[in-house]
């Protein structure tokens, strides 16, 4: 499995460099073709010119990074650097013995105060890299849990991946500005016959190829750097397991971390919604914990918005420290086993956690050790989810693309029969198919919501497992839901024009999103709303959708004294309908009456 993942890890990185080969090569060889000697060198000159700029554009950013991290942490989020000797001694004599072993030098270590357990690194080379620990990860972890964080942290030093991600991540910052100078090139028109016939208009066309292959290589660059950065993770939590022979350790510190973020983030919407509390440290305190959380997302030992579902479970389930491996399973199967997980994966600089948790219990396995999660892996959801997941595909992605794609190959008819009268009722066909579609699309979206909705907690949509049930929810999908709880804050703590609300029951935390049927009714929401529903007890009846971060979009909250707070998102959909139904009507009238 090592071996696999620096396979996995070169292989990616000689891929990368390898479009950035293609593409300047293949600029220098048709800058050679189409022109004569004098223009093809000054032209091979130009297209090297962007790759020099986004290396030096690289260069800076990897050589000054750290000193601007330091600065961040310190004066931003009150880190502050001690001795290594300051920490508990098991810390403190593991990195000493690490250090010695593999040739690391870290004699400092940055500390966060703040109970938001977090742990990460940077620097450039092996003998000037940072770790910055928070007070969290010594409040809420035991000390093998500890141990096996830091080593992680470590890992990512000992395999040298400020470098390795530094220089895979020179290539999209290449692709992106070879597109730019390309297209510069293109509108200034600096081309010229070159001593052959249309030499001139030949060139220009390369240049248009080569806009469009350098875009296109520059999306695929930024996916493989993603693709990259989840790989180096797995490589980091293998030295864990490797190093501290307890992988079952950062398996379930990663869950308690998770749950101390969310944790946290509770308490942070208690304390900038308590209205006793001063605006200044309402707002003071929610900038310290949004910008830490967002500046240290690709840093940080997970991304916490690729692992709510799952740390809603520890949530949940963590009084007194103990997590049910049961709840954590389920909780983990959409990740696992919903081809969303592993889409919207794609877009995550950090793995899934549930796949992190498999990967470290695998390694458990390989070298006869107890796994922390022994269901993990095994099928919890009985039924595929790959039907709901391609209807979801072709609705979400696919049917707007055709709104506009069948009613132009309905006019095509016009052709058929050389008649106005058969173009406009292509037109008004393709108009009716498209509606058919549509209320396809709003019936899945927001499929009906019957008054005798069972009322259940957050927990059980995160952890249902059922034919049929919550686990075929999707970013698109929505499932019908009522939950009963308190409403403890703004869907981002602090931030005043945030229309979205938390709300907590016995089993956890969960974001309700509200869409109105008028965009800029959220600003009136955000304003003159939510302030007067914190803290109150309400019954919300909506759609339960999932990524890895669980979400219920309101459609009607109720509090007891008769507050209603209605989200009618739904009713844009049918009146998008109507209007394609109405529009398929007159353009088949106009063509047969015509």
């Amino acid at each position: 499995m090592k071996l696999k993942l620096v396979f996995r890890g070169m292989l990616t990185l000689i891929f990368l460099w390898g479009l950035v080969y293609a593409v300047v090569m293949g600029a220098v060889a048709l800058a050679y073709y189409y022109g004569d000697f004098t223009e093809a060198l000054g032209m091979s000159a130009l297209v090297l010119f962007p790759v020099l700029v986004a290396l030096g554009i690289i260069l800076l950013q990897f050589l000054i990074s750290p000193w601007l991290l330091d600065l961040s942490f310190r004066w931003m989020h009150r880190m502050t650097w001690i001795d290594v000797s300051q920490l508990p001694p098991h810390l403190a004599e593991f990195i000493a013995d690490q250090s010695q072993l593999h040739n690391i030098s870290i004699k400092k270590i940055g500390m966060i105060h703040d109970n938001m357990p977090t742990a990460l690194t940077y620097g450039r080379f092996k003998k000037n890299a940072r770790i910055v620990l928070s007070d969290g990860i010594l409040n809420l972890l035991t000390p093998d849990e500890q141990i096996a964080v830091v080593s992680h942290e470590m890992g990512h030093i000992v395999h040298m991946d400020f470098l390795f991600m530094t220089i895979a991540s020179a290539v999209p910052m290449i692709m992106y500005t070879f597109y730019i100078f390309s297209r510069g090139m293109l509108r200034a028109g600096r081309f010229s016959s070159g001593g052959r016939n249309n030499a001139g208009g030949y060139i220009a066309m390369a240049a248009v190829v080569m806009v469009v292959v350098s875009y296109v290589f520059y999306v695929i660059s930024q996916f493989l750097v993603l693709f990259l950065s989840r790989v180096r993770e797995y490589y980091a939590d293998r030295f864990s397991g490797e190093q501290t022979r307890n992988p079952k350790a950062l398996a379930t510190a990663l869950v308690k971390i998770a749950y101390g973020m969310v944790t946290t983030q509770a308490q942070y919407a208690d304390t900038m919604n308590d209205k006793t509390v001063d605006r200044r440290t309402r707002v003071r305190t929610y900038r310290r914990a949004s910008s830490f959380s967002s500046a240290t997302r690709s840093l940080n030992i997970f991304d916490i918005k690729a692992a709510k579902s799952l740390v809603m479970t520890a949530y949940a389930q963590s009084t007194g420290g103990e997590l049910d491996p049961g709840m954590i399973v389920k909780a983990a199967a959409w990740d696992l086993e919903s081809p969303w997980g592993g889409f919207l994966e794609l877009q995550s600089t950090h793995p899934l956690t549930a796949k992190r948790l498999l990967a470290l219990d695998d390694f458990a396995e390989e070298n006869n050790m107890k796994r922390a999660y022994p269901a993990l892996g095994t099928d919890q959801i009985k039924e595929t989810l790959w039907d709901e997941f391609l209807v979801d595909v072709f609705l979400y992605y696919m049917v707007p693309i055709l709104t506009f794609v069948l009613p132009g190959l309905g006019a095509l008819s016009y052709f058929y029969g050389n008649s106005m009268m058969w173009m406009w009722v292509g037109i008004g066909s393709g108009l009716g198919l498209v509606a058919l579609l549509w209320i396809w699309r709003v019936a899945v979206r927001y499929p009906r919501l019957d008054e005798e909705i069972q009322l259940i907690n957050a927990m059980t949509a995160v952890t249902d497992v059922s034919d049929d049930g919550y686990a075929e929810a999707s970013p698109f999908r929505g499932k019908p839901i009522r939950l009963q709880g308190t409403i403890i804050g703004r869907g981002t703590p602090g931030y005043y024009l945030s229309e979205d609300v938390v709300l907590q029951d016995p089993s956890g935390i969960i974001t309700l999103d509200y869409n109105p049927l008028f965009g800029f009714m959220r600003f009136f929401t955000a304003l003159f709303r939510v302030d007067r529903l914190i803290g109150n007890q309400v019954t919300v009846i909506g759609w339960y959708r999932r990524t890895p971060r669980p979400i219920v979009m309101i459609k009607r909250m109720e509090t007891p004294d008769g507050q209603i707070f209605r989200s009618n998102k739904n009713i844009a959909g049918w009146i998008f309908v109507g209007l394609l139904a109405l529009g398929a009507l007159v353009c088949l009238f106009y063509g047969f009456t015509s």
